[in-house]
């Protein structure tokens, strides 16, 4: 039953992620995730209480698929450099892809009039962060980072990686991040953020 159980929620899952794609937040409505996903709107809704509780949930299983990891790889990594330049190579793939970009969009989109951006941000990207934000204190330790925030110094390597060539992405300038730019624009926030906050010349 468990199984059964778990399998009618990605289903649903699925089926919402098409919805909300093809239509937009605003756009979507439960009765068709519900008939799409081959059950009744009640069945949904004991599933999830809210079309936003929907949202956040399909955004957060793919960010589970492929970021979680990610996070799990920059915990056990024990050089600094390292560690960002790998985690950002596939932070900035993920929040590049098309996927991603459309409900990163519908969330902006939605952002002055709903709880919709709390409610995702409490949900997931703040405990991704607050993950790197325990290493950071650890690379503080080994002499590898100066004595800063490491929340701030978290929120800082985002906005790294996300300035530039992304920022044009999100807003339909640029059709699509290469490999070669994301390794440019990775390499460039590492760099940066090295010379901010870290202490190489101690961890070496």
């Amino acid at each position: 039953m468990r199984v059964k159980t778990e399998e009618k929620r990605k289903c649903i899952l699925e089926a919402a992620k098409a919805v909300f794609l093809e239509r937009g937040f605003l756009g979507a409505s439960m009765a068709e995730v519900s008939a799409r996903a081959g059950g009744s709107k009640q069945t949904l809704y004991s599933y999830f209480a809210s079309k936003d509780d929907l949202f956040v949930a399909t955004m957060l299983e793919k960010g589970a698929q492929i970021i979680d990891p990610v996070f799990s790889t920059f915990e056990t990594e024990e050089d600094l450099r390292t560690a960002l330049s790998r985690f950002g190579r596939v932070f900035l793939a993920f929040v590049a892809s098309d996927e991603v970009l459309a409900f990163r969009r519908m969330i902006i989109a939605e952002g002055a009039r709903s709880n919709l951006g709390k409610l995702f941000f409490e949900n997931g990207p703040r405990r991704g962060w607050t993950r790197m934000t325990t290493r950071f204190e650890w690379f503080m330790e080994q002499g590898q980072m100066r004595r800063v925030d490491p929340w701030q110094a978290a929120m800082h390597f985002q906005a790294l990686c996300e300035s530039g060539a992304f920022y044009r992405l999100l807003e339909g300038v640029l059709p699509e991040l290469t490999p070669e730019m994301i390794d440019t624009a990775v390499d460039a926030a590492v760099d940066v953020f090295m010379r901010a906050y870290g202490n190489e010349a101690a961890a070496g």
